[in-house]
């Protein structure tokens, strides 16, 4: 693949991931007061926002498997696509033993602060600013998401629910 067919991957990659993460504070972040007021006037968005706080286990499982998944994604298509260039362009003024590391280093923190960036920071201080405007937005298409997700989220929550149970956490 081309370098720009690279990059637009790594961009669909950090849209999709901005998305989970200003979701997963907006969700986590609106207050059930204006969402009742919200589903009592007869939006029934809220009142499902208000169903999956209160169910969030699958929904916290499922975005974290999606962030995760896309960001391993990334950083492995990432670093692949990006590691050449930034291998020729150290190549101009530096020719020796490290090149390929510093190639690597190089492409790995550019991907890697693209992703904090626009995948995470940005996405979360927006969500904050408005979270229940935000979560009602966006419920639907993460009740899809958590459908699609909901085998791997039951597992993942059965094996965290072990792990509490044996170390004697309350949850």
């Amino acid at each position: 693949m081309s370098l720009f067919q690279n990059a637009i991957i790594i961009m669909m990659l950090i849209v999709a991931a901005g998305f989970l993460s200003l979701t997963e504070i907006a969700l986590a972040g609106a207050r059930k007061v204006k969402l009742k007021i919200l589903a009592e006037s007869g939006d029934e968005r809220a009142q499902k926002v208000l169903d999956l706080q209160a169910q969030s286990a699958d929904f916290f499982a499922a975005s974290q498997i999606g962030l995760n998944a896309v960001a391993i994604l990334g950083g492995i298509l990432g670093e692949a696509a990006f590691r050449p260039f930034f291998v020729e362009l150290i190549d101009r003024v530096y020719d020796g033993p490290w090149t390929e590391t510093i190639g690597f280093s190089l492409s790995f923190t550019f991907v890697t602060s693209l992703f904090i960036l626009f995948a995470d920071l940005m996405p979360k201080r927006l969500a904050m600013i408005a979270p229940e405007k935000i979560a009602v937005s966006v419920i639907e298409p993460i009740q899809i998401f958590i459908k699609v997700c909901k085998p791997l989220a039951w597992l993942i929550n059965a094996i965290a629910n072990m792990l509490f149970r044996l170390f004697k956490v309350n949850t």
